[in-house]
């Protein structure tokens, strides 16, 4: 009488989807895709210090393949751990947009996400940027009208199961927001409700420095009929706005992240900075990214970007949004 006997199969190694910042903004989204302990999409890239800031953000604020210990028998599957704790995950997005005849413009996107985990030590870096430009008329001319780039690193140290303590620093380069160049470096603590490969939870806790450059043309005096001139019919500055201001703040951040199957995910994060140097001084960072994916390594990513600042530069509105659509391919 011939008898069968169950083999084990062996345990494949899950297919992770890309996450998203903080920009610049995070990076960052963070970059997003702002990025988070284990890091929020982001990327790009927090904006300004989202670290999930994904190709809209400048931050933003990833996918990949994470690798887990291989169980003998089924038993030790039921028991493995659900965490991801070593992870290698690294992509480029990019996007663009290109018009010819009674309207021409053209507009580039594009963010690049790197997440290492070994065991308790994480790191994670981003680069995002935006460029758009419109024809003007009667003309073979082109005139900018969005720019920006932003960068992001972070590291992690997994101290206990849920807690990390993290440091990022993120820098970012946008005219258009009268800033030549701001930089903010964010200590902190991060708490995970939910870790696993596919669901994700955290909120993060911590101190933010910001350090701004702003641009000659953010800082001109104005009047109600517009600049107002010197006798040579120069512009002036005003006195009232420097050209450096530097910023010490509390940051919060919470991040949400669900591989909602084999192909399509969703990322969001919502980060809040108060100053503690004035009170009405605020900014709120917001990223949200869903991605879907076409191949094996393509993927599609929508990503929507809000930045408000409270007290903006004079000549500079209070609250930016980009929505971008890009193409990323997985490299790991």
């Amino acid at each position: 009488m011939l008898r069968l006997r169950t083999l084990p199969l062996p345990a494949l190694p899950l297919p992770a989807l890309p996450l998203p910042a903080l920009p610049l903004a995070l990076v960052l989204v963070a970059i997003a895709r702002p990025a988070s302990a284990a890091p929020p999409p982001d990327a790009e890239l927090p904006e300004s210090t989202a670290n999930q800031d994904p190709a809209s953000s400048g931050a933003t604020d990833i996918v990949t393949d994470e690798e887990f210990s291989k169980p003998t028998d089924i038993a030790a599957d039921d028991k493995a751990d659900e965490r991801a704790d070593d992870v290698t995950e690294f992509d480029v997005a990019l996007g663009g947009i290109f018009s010819t005849g009674n309207s021409r413009s053209l507009a580039f996107t594009g963010t690049s996400n790197l997440r290492i985990r070994r065991k308790v030590h994480q790191f994670g870096a981003g680069i995002a940027g935006n460029y758009g430009a419109a024809g003007v008329p009667d003309s073979d001319r082109y005139d900018t009208n969005v720019s920006n780039i932003q960068g992001l690193a972070r590291y992690d140290l997994f101290f206990a199961e849920d807690w990390t303590a993290f440091t990022q620093v993120t820098a970012r380069h946008d005219p258009f927001q009268g800033l030549e160049y701001r930089m903010n470096i964010d200590p902190g603590f991060a708490y995970y409700v939910l870790n696993k490969p596919t669901h994700r939870l955290w909120f993060e806790a911590g101190y933010d420095l910001q350090y701004d450059v702003r641009t000659d043309d953010s800082r001109i005096l104005l009047d109600g009929d517009g600049p107002v001139l010197d006798a040579n019919g120069d512009t002036q500055l005003d006195p009232a706005v420097d050209k450096v201001q530097l910023n010490h703040a509390a940051r919060l951040f919470a991040g949400y992240s669900n591989k909602l199957s084999k192909a399509v995910s969703f990322d969001t994060g919502l980060e809040y900075l108060q100053s503690f140097i004035v009170a009405r001084r605020f900014r709120l960072n917001y990223l949200a990214a869903l991605n879907t994916q076409l191949a094996e390594r393509f993927s599609l990513a929508v990503t929507f970007t809000l930045r408000y600042e409270h007290e903006p530069l004079p000549n500079v509105r209070p609250l930016d949004t980009i929505t971008a659509l890009s193409l990323a391919y997985r490299f790991f």
